[in-house]
């Protein structure tokens, strides 16, 4: 009854055809749009990797908010409507729903779009009325990427307030403290595994910037909480620019290690030419 993967992550950007051509300098390929009433998107794939990018009317609110970044990751489940029913159980919002899937509240202002665990031959995710493009953006859509790493900031003193939803409703697995992999890690940050083991999210405290007599007229946009940090997993760096958001989303490629079978599944130990970390701004 776990959600079993992660679908696509969904950012919300005030321009998507330059938000997507910067993703397409990381290696992305543009392989579908969608348009609907009040907003349009553009789907992105590298490998396993889902990326949606969406502008328009219904992101406004989103983007005053929290400025632009991952505003939805939508899970794959074995059954919708159980995994539903469970997480407002545990006390997760219920929030809406697109093309009759349920939308959940979730963490840092997150939400997570539930969607059959079913997929079809051209592995467009479900949620979008995708027309394929006929000549995608960029290289080809095929290959290992995955998408590795969710960095996510939490309001509340203690990130462990969302382990009943993620845990006990959505079927994530906390990895044990010695586990820890990747970037040093706060100490009171929670490490999430999906249930498929692919996806690692972490939640960590958000922590506002005191209040000094200096202007903070550019620091808004990395005081609030959100996704602060995607990281892909994929088998060459592309040379790549940073996306042009104006949140504090960051986006980071880190190439896989080995020449293939199990190896190839490890991140490379962090050196000079098989790591970026790409700021938005």
């Amino acid at each position: 009854m776990a959600a079993r993967d992660i679908a696509y992550v969904e950012l919300y950007a005030k321009d998507k055809q330059q938000t997507a051509h910067s993703f397409v300098s990381l290696g992305f390929t543009c392989v579908a749009d969608s348009v609907a009433p009040d907003r349009s998107s553009l789907l992105l794939r590298q490998g396993a990797a889902h990326l949606v990018i969406t502008s328009g009317p219904a992101t406004w609110k989103f983007l005053d908010t929290h400025g632009e970044g991952v505003a939805d990751i939508a899970l794959l489940c074995a059954d919708v409507t159980a995994t539903a029913q469970r997480a407002v159980r545990v006390g997760a919002g219920l929030t809406g729903s697109t093309r009759g899937n349920p939308i959940l509240s979730g963490a840092g202002g997150l939400t997570h779009t539930l969607l059959p665990a079913t997929r079809t031959a051209n592995l467009l995710p479900a949620g979008h009325r995708w027309v394929e493009l006929p000549q995608g953006l960029g290289p080809s859509a095929e290959g290992n990427g995955r998408l590795d790493r969710v960095s996510i900031a939490v309001d509340g003193p203690d990130p462990e307030i969302y382990l009943p939803l993620y845990v006990d409703a959505l079927g994530f697995v906390r990895q044990r403290p010695g586990n820890a992999s990747g970037a040093a890690q706060e100490p009171s940050a929670v490490l999430l595994d999906s249930a498929d083991g692919g996806t690692t999210l972490t939640l960590f405290r958000h922590q506002p910037r005191p209040l000094t007599g200096e202007s903070t007229s550019h620091a808004g946009d990395d005081d609030r909480p959100g996704v602060r940090q995607l990281s892909f997993l994929v088998d060459d760096i592309a040379a790549a620019r940073p996306p042009r958001l104006s949140g504090a989303l960051s986006i980071e490629l880190v190439q896989r290690g080995g020449s293939g079978g199990d190896a190839a599944q490890v991140p490379a130990p962090r050196k000079a030419g098989n790591h970026h970390r790409l700021t938005a701004g």
